[in-house]
């Protein structure tokens, strides 16, 4: 065992780094107790507007019934008495109105509206604003929080199913018991931090220091993650706790709701005299009440001896035969509760209860339902823990930096203190930060397109519309990539990476200032220019600083980070998109570059001074001539590059469809999708976010057994086969499980074809003899030229068929893309492994 005196920490670098480790435990707590936090508040709000909801639709049922026996809206007489009926159902009651579809108002009560998006929301015939953070309810209601109010609207429509007019409520967005249930998440955040820096004191120090430098590593990384993920642990339990529960009770509580108006619109009618077995027609108001709150199963009324009278579902009514009988259960309250089922109490003129409401709920679909708040706190859980370890790994690179800088000062020669062999370590961090701000709009930018058109669905080419912002960021990404590649040959890394991070801040900064469509559009072409620029100066980095031994794997660890940013990026957007809107999203991003901005003069700037070697030789006599005489030489190489049987059918045949593929369904197609299946921006970045993990973790693996396969072309193959299969399978079989699968059979392709693309492509002679930077960049620009043409594809399709053909018909594609590459392209004789380094 080493003595502490000669181990490589001292005193004041051991607390350095215990600092370090504290300083990442507090910043990853801290951002999933935010991210918990938000997701809590966002879970209160759409509680309380499912409990306003059903009071608003019953108002608007009411008036409807009015309006199919021949009553104009505009001369519907009582409405001011029917809205100060909501006092009754509604303590909290700020203000009510009913207006016109062009906003004009017919009655009102209270105070003046806050809301103005819902109105718009209800004339898109159910579909959200995300510029305004609208949402919509299973009763069709739309609902949207804004200066501290909550505003419900319920839609009139007439026959034809146009909007006339609708109800719309506003109560206060707190509810009484929110500030408890977030002082108890406080608290077990709290907690759970306190025990993780415990045992970091009572753990890391020995731990550390006890090992050979050899195995310091390991443990420098290993043992935060351990109580990183203790404490996590903790928290994320009491969390997933919270969010059932929470939303069991408000279920409940809403049924109580909705229970206790009918139970006193019968005790009205027993008050009469009528008894309970002679009400007539009372399966109708039974039926619409279980018909507008889809937790209730079954609706029914029995006498005081347990006898069944009445019965009926969201269909109708139902059968009750003579010897029918519920379980009898004797009252002492107004109303009672067991398990999922509710009794109340019918007296009528009597003291004793002469029968009983009996509302039973769903258990499916309470499950289902409850389940989903379970995802929705998983995925909370999951964005930050990927985030965590991003931050632990920049951590371990940090720690690994300091040791090395008194040992390697004089070997660096002052040229930089980071090691090129670890060169893909430091621009992870970078990667990271940047694809996170940049993915935050990827699941709703279609949805967001629709908000921005006045009357979208009387639009011709609406479906190619909506794609245009991802097909404009694409295009620009390709361009970018191009003229990346040459700036990054002549000046180095600096330029393109600051200028991209620049341009991209600029152009998330006008997405949020669009007041248009085509603004919009040239928005995300801003945006996916300073990407691309990024992205190309970020792999030109890589590649002047990497050994050449060293670059296929650095550029693997730049990729994986460009992944974890993209799939929590994407998740947490979809959060923020739902919770605060469209706007505050593309603020956030923009703000968020800022970070990668700071990484780079943090981490990359000692090796600002890498350039290729060739840049000197431009400033000899007769440079310019030289250059351009290359230049026209290299135009008609890469000619004769593209129009080879083997680089050329890599791209046709697998790089560029597979990017129309993956682009047309996770950017494009599946916000629309998961939107006509029911689900949110959440549900949409939840998906993206089981893509991207089934990159992270199962793409290197896969990478490492293509890498030692001689058969590079059958993994190609074999990627482009069953990405394809999952796309071809949404003809025959729809939902959201299976769109789901169908995109982790796209990530499986993307894992297997993936790193096999590279790796044969990197084998061709012509290649090598043509420049391995050149024929990379080359690829790159393909796979932007891809992801431009999906969006674009996806809507020329939709404009001719439905979205399952749609997905169907890309797919198909895809797959005879595949086999074109299989059958035509030559197979290849593998090298070693490192001819390809030693080409270099």
């Amino acid at each position: 065992m080493l003595q502490p005196h000669s181990s490589p920490y001292g005193r004041g670098r051991f607390r350095a780094v215990l600092v370090a480790c504290v300083l990442v435990l507090l910043l990853s707590q801290a951002l999933i107790g935010a991210l918990s936090l938000s997701a809590l508040r966002q879970l209160s709000r759409e509680n309380t507007a499912e409990r306003v909801g059903l009071s608003v639709d019953q108002t608007a049922g009411e008036i409807r019934i009015g309006m199919s026996l021949g009553k104009p809206l505009e001369q519907y007489f009582g409405l001011p008495l029917l809205l100060a009926g909501l006092h009754d159902s509604l303590p909290d009651l700020q203000g009510a109105d009913v207006v016109l579809a062009n906003g004009d108002r017919l009655a009102a009560t209270g105070d003046s509206l806050a809301g103005t998006g819902v109105l718009k929301a209800l004339q898109g015939a159910g579909q959200g604003d995300p510029s305004a953070a609208v949402r919509m309810l299973g009763s069709g209601a739309a609902w949207q929080e804004q200066e501290g109010r909550l505003v419900v609207a319920a839609a009139l429509r007439d026959a034809a199913g146009a909007l006339l007019g609708a109800v719309r409520v506003q109560v206060p967005a707190a509810v009484p018991d929110r500030g408890t249930l977030i002082a108890d998440n406080l608290r077990a955040l709290a907690l759970s931090t306190l025990v993780a820096f415990l045992l970091l004191l009572w753990l890391f120090r020995p731990a550390v220091i006890r090992q050979q430098e050899a195995d310091a590593r390991r443990f420098r990384l290993l043992l935060p993650l351990l109580v990183l993920l203790l404490a996590q642990g903790l928290y994320i339990a009491h969390t997933v706790h919270a969010f059932r529960s929470s939303w069991l009770d408000v279920a409940h509580q809403n049924t109580h709701v909705v229970g206790s108006r009918l139970q006193a619109d019968l005790n009205r009618v027993l008050s009469h005299g009528i008894a309970a077995n002679a009400m007539r027609d009372v399966e109708r108001p039974m039926a619409r009440l279980a018909a507008a709150f889809p937790l209730i199963d079954e609706i029914g009324l029995i006498d005081a001896h347990g006898n069944w009278l009445n019965r009926a579902n969201a269909q109708g009514a139902l059968p009750v035969g003579p010897d029918d009988r519920a379980h009898p259960v004797d009252l002492s309250a107004h109303a009672t509760r067991h398990g999922n089922t509710l009794l109340f109490a019918l007296h009528g003129r009597s003291q004793a209860p002469v029968a009983y409401l009996r509302i039973v709920l769903n258990d499916q679909r309470m499950a289902k339902d409850t389940w989903a708040r379970v995802l929705d706190a998983g995925t909370v859980v999951v964005v930050a823990l990927v985030a965590v370890f991003e931050l632990l790994l920049l951590l371990a690179m940090l720690m690994d930096r300091a040791l090395r800088a008194r040992e390697h000062a004089a070997a660096t020669d002052g040229a930089g203190h980071g090691d090129p062999v670890h060169a893909g370590r430091t621009a992870r961090p970078v990667m990271f930060g940047f694809l996170f701000a940049m993915a935050m709009p990827v699941s709703f930018l279609p949805l967001y397109a629709r908000s921005l058109l006045p009357s979208a669905a009387r639009i011709p080419g609406l479906e190619i519309l909506l794609g245009l912002p991802i097909a404009a960021e694409m295009g620009c990404g390709f361009v970018a990539a191009l003229l990346a590649g040459r700036l990054a040959d002549r000046r180095g890394w600096v330029q393109p990476v600051l200028a991209g991070l620049l341009i991209a801040m600029a152009g998330s900064v006008a997405s949020s200032l669009a007041p248009s469509l085509p603004w919009l559009v040239v928005a995300r072409a801003l945006a996916g220019l300073g990407y691309g620029l990024t992205w190309m100066g970020l792999q030109a980095f890589i590649v002047l600083l990497s050994p050449a031994a060293h670059r296929g794997r650095n550029m693997a660890i730049v990729v994986a980070g460009l992944f974890a940013g993209y799939l929590s990026g994407a998740a947490a957007g979809a959060m923020l998109a739902q919770q605060l809107g469209a706007l505050a999203v593309f603020l956030l991003s923009a703000g968020l570059l800022a970070l990668p901005l700071f990484g780079v003069f943090w981490l990359m700037w000692p090796d600002r001074d890498t350039m290729p070697a060739r840049r000197s030789r431009l400033h000899r006599p007769g440079a310019a001539e030289a250059a351009g005489a290359a230049a026209e030489g290299a135009w008609r190489a890469l000619s004769r590059l593209l129009l080879s049987r083997d680089y050329g059918l890599v791209l046709l045949g697998s790089v560029i469809p597979f990017s129309v593929a993956q682009t047309g369904l996770l950017s494009y197609a599946l916000p629309l999708y998961v939107e006509a299946m029911g689900g949110t921006t959440v549900s949409v970045g939840r998906i993206i976010m089981l893509y991207g993990l089934c990159v992270i973790y199962l793409g290197p693996p896969m990478a490492r057994i293509t890498d030692g396969s001689a058969h590079r072309k059958t993994w190609i193959v074999a990627g482009g086969v069953l990405g394809s299969a999952g796309l071809l399978s949404l003809y025959w079989i729809g939902g959201m499980a299976m769109v789901t699968l169908a995109v982790l059979l796209l990530a499986m392709a993307s894992c297997l074809a993936g790193s096999a693309q590279v790796a044969y492509m990197l084998q061709l002679q012509r290649v090598q003899r043509h420049g391995l930077g050149r024929a990379t960049s080359v690829m790159r620009a393909a796979d932007k030229l891809g992801q431009m043409l999906g969006p674009l594809l996806m809507g020329l399709l939709l404009m001719q068929v439905s979205m399952a053909v749609g997905l169907a018909a890309t797919g198909l594609i895809y797959l005879l893309a595949t086999l074109a590459f299989w059958l035509l392209a030559p197979q290849q004789d593998v090298r070693p492994p490192d001819d390809a380094a030693r080409v270099q």
